[in-house]
C-alpha cells in the first residue's frame, strides 16, 4: 500500500518568541515494513534543519530560529510504501530469559511507565505461562486492553501520569500504549513505544501510537491496543524509544513569546497520484 503523510503544526504566540530550539521525529523509518519513497520538510520562519540518528536509531531534525517571530510552522509531507507482515515464528515465552541483557532498556521502568505498581492486578490481566506462545499473549493482552478502556481525547493530557489514565479507564493512544509496555515489562516481555500515522481507525484522525514487542527469531512486530489490532499496511512507523518523551513529533524551547497557541493538521490517505522521482530531506 502506498500512503500519502501530511502533518502540520503550527505555533501562535501572542508576543514575539526568540531564540527557539526544536527537534522533530516526523521521518518516516525506511526499513523491512516500509519503505520511504518522499519525504519533505518546509518550516517557518526559514530555518536549515540538521539530521540526526539519535541513540534508538531514529531520524531527528532540529532547527534554531534567532530572530524574533510571532509564529512557528512546521510542515510534513511524506509518501511512503508499506508491507504485510507474515505471521511469526511460534516462540515459547521462557525463550526471553535468555535476552533479559540485551533488551534492559525496553524491560526497566520510566518516568512515564513506573514498575512499582501491581500493573496486572489493576488491569485484570493473567501473568503468562512460561511454555505458551508468545505472540497468541500479545494478541489476547491487546484485545484485553481494547476492552478494558473508552478512547476519550478530553479524558487525559499529553502529561497524565499513567496511573490516572488506568484508574480513569479512559484516554488515547499514547495511554493504551503506555498501559500495554507497563504490562509486558512488567512480566518480563521486551517492548517499546511507537509512534507514527494510521491512515483508517480509532487515532486515525492525528498521530498515533502503538507498541512494538520483541519476539524471538522473528524480530520487533508491532500491536494497536487502542484498535485491538496487529499493525498492519495502514500504519506508518515514525520513530520508537522507551516511551512517549524519547519520540514525541515535536518539542523545544524558545524565549518570550507568551503562552501559545497549538494548531494540528494530519492527514493520511492512501496515494493516488504518480511517484515523484526525486525525495528532499
Amino acid at each position: 500500500m502506498v500512503l500519502s503523510v501530511y502533518h502540520l503544526t503550527e505555533y501562535y504566540y501572542p508576543d514575539e518568541a526568540r531564540d527557539s530550539f526544536n527537534e522533530i521525529w516526523l521521518y518516516p523509518v525506511d526499513d523491512h515494513r516500509q519503505g520511504l519513497l518522499e519525504f519533505r520538510l518546509n518550516l517557518l520562519p526559514e530555518s536549515m534543519p540538521r539530521s540526526r540518528q539519535d541513540y534508538f536509531g531514529n531520524r531527528v531534525y532540529d532547527f534554531h530560529v534567532l530572530k524574533p517571530h510571532k509564529s512557528l510552522q512546521v510542515e510534513m509531507q511524506a509518501k511512503v510504501v508499506t508491507f504485510s507482515t507474515p505471521w511469526p515464528n511460534p516462540t515459547r515465552i521462557e525463550i526471553l530469559r535468555d535476552l533479559t541483557g540485551r533488551f534492559f532498556e525496553y524491560l526497566a521502568p520510566t518516568p512515564r511507565i513506573p514498575l512499582h505498581h501491581n500493573w496486572l492486578d489493576m488491569l485484570s490481566v493473567r501473568r503468562p505461562d512460561l511454555k505458551e506462545d508468545l505472540h497468541m499473549y500479545l494478541l489476547e493482552l491487546t484485545a484485553h486492553l481494547n476492552h478494558s478502556f473508552t478512547y476519550n481525547t478530553q479524558a487525559t493530557q499529553v502529561d497524565t501520569p499513567l496511573i490516572r489514565f488506568v484508574e480513569g479507564r479512559a484516554g488515547v493512544c499514547q495511554d493504551y500504549a503506555q498501559a500495554m509496555l507497563a504490562v509486558l515489562r512488567s512480566v518480563g516481555i521486551p517492548a517499546r513505544y511507537v509512534s507514527g500515522y494510521l491512515s483508517t481507525g480509532v487515532g486515525s484522525e492525528g498521530s498515533h501510537a502503538w507498541i512494538e514487542a520483541f519476539l524471538p527469531g522473528s524480530g520487533w512486530l508491532g500491536y494497536d491496543p487502542t484498535n485491538n489490532s496487529i499493525v498492519t499496511e495502514g500504519y506508518v512507523k515514525k520513530a520508537h524509544g522507551r516511551d512517549y518523551d524519547d519520540c514525541p513529533p515535536l518539542k523545544g524551547l524558545r524565549r518570550g513569546g507568551g503562552k501559545e497557541r497549538l494548531k494540528v493538521v494530519v492527514r493520511v490517505e492512501e496515494a493516488t497520484t504518480p511517484l515523484a522521482k526525486g525525495s528532499s530531506a
